[in-house]
């Protein structure tokens, strides 16, 4: 039986990369964006994801692997906002995509899977090296939103471990997408690098390569745990 898969933010960056490896793996995969995507969705909107996980199901089967990809980061500035600067509409913003629609995705998997499990049953959430060290270009809103999913995915796989069913995350560092090109220019590229060991930053498919390993049967006894791809920018 082929496996049933859904990916948030799946238009680009991430989230796309994700899409194409899952497929390779040969995932049936649901793409989901608030842009041009295969199931329009707005992780944000608690009914629209309800129903789209409904309509997903109804046209092509149980879903039992979640990927939630869908985020945002604010920059009013060239360099990283201080507390001070950060408004109070900015955090609730971040706060809206980045934990409140990861929130409403892993919950809307869980209360079709704990009553109607299915065989190796993945959730994977994309957090942040931000959300361990309190961040690099993104702010206090953007580091604690990922810092919130951390605990969101310990606690789901908590939960989720009652019918086998694992829950992960990746924390990516700097990776080349369209949301990390939109608040930070090239020139910034220099003084960022400076502090990754590796001397760079990652391309997506280095980031779905974690996302794959965690879904696929070999990472069946891995939960609640976190996968840093960073470069080496985060050495604990």
């Amino acid at each position: 039986m082929k496996r049933i898969a859904l990916v948030t933010g799946a238009a680009s960056g991430i989230g796309k990369e994700c899409v194409r490896s899952l497929r390779e793996d040969g995932l049936i995969v649901a793409e989901t964006d608030r842009h041009e995507s295969d199931y329009v969705m707005d992780v944000t909107d608690e009914a629209a994801v309800e129903a789209t996980f409904d309509r997903v199901e109804a046209e092509l089967g149980r879903i039992g692997v979640l990927v939630t990809c869908a985020g945002t980061m604010i920059a009013r500035t060239r360099e990283r906002p201080s507390m001070t600067q950060i408004s109070a509409a900015d955090w609730d913003e971040t706060f809206r995509v980045n934990t409140r629609g990861t929130f409403f995705a892993v919950r809307a998997l869980l209360r079709r899977r704990l009553t109607n499990p299915v065989p190796e049953g993945r959730i994977v959430t994309i957090s942040s090296v931000a959300g361990q060290s309190g961040g690099a270009r993104g702010g206090a809103d953007y580091a604690a939103s990922k810092a919130a999913v951390l605990a969101l995915t310990k606690l789901a796989a908590r939960e989720a471990a009652a019918i086998a069913m694992t829950v992960n995350s990746v924390a990516p560092g700097l990776v080349e997408t369209p949301l990390f090109r939109s608040v930070n220019p090239p020139e910034n590229d220099a003084q960022m690098v400076a502090a990754v060991p590796l001397g760079r930053i990652a391309a997506p498919q280095e980031i779905a390569a974690a996302v794959r390993f965690l879904v696929s049967e070999s990472a069946a006894y891995i939960t609640g745990s976190v996968i840093d791809v960073n470069g080496g920018s985060r050495m604990q």
